[in-house]
């Protein structure tokens, strides 16, 4: 699969969520952490669905994760008023091998 079209999924559920729930104005009335409560609960589906071994339904979560981040940053950008710039992306160090018995960490 390629980028453009997981893009292009995530962009056809970010449009069935705004017919759904209605669209910036619905989203303008949500905090950042009811997305990120939102977000959290649709990313512990995708790991529930992985581990059952269900990867197809996983993936969906995962695309409808990536669609209510899209919802959370479009929404604080008009409450900004305008675009806001991103920032740049940091450089990548050079590929190193990641430790074996490290689990993912947020900090």
């Amino acid at each position: 699969m390629t980028e453009r079209r997981a893009l292009a999924e995530v962009a056809a559920e970010r449009t069935r969520q705004d017919a759904q729930w209605g669209g910036p104005a619905h989203d303008d009335r949500m905090s950042t952490d009811d997305f990120v409560r939102l977000i959290t609960d649709y990313a512990g589906w995708a790991r529930v669905k992985a581990r059952e071994g269900s990867p197809v339904e996983a993936r969906q979560r995962l695309v409808q994760v990536a669609a209510l981040a899209l919802a959370a940053v479009e929404s604080l950008d008009r409450r900004a008023g305008h675009r806001v710039e991103a920032a740049p992306a940091p450089e990548r160090p050079a590929a190193s091998p990641a430790p074996r018995n490290e689990s993912l960490r947020w900090e």
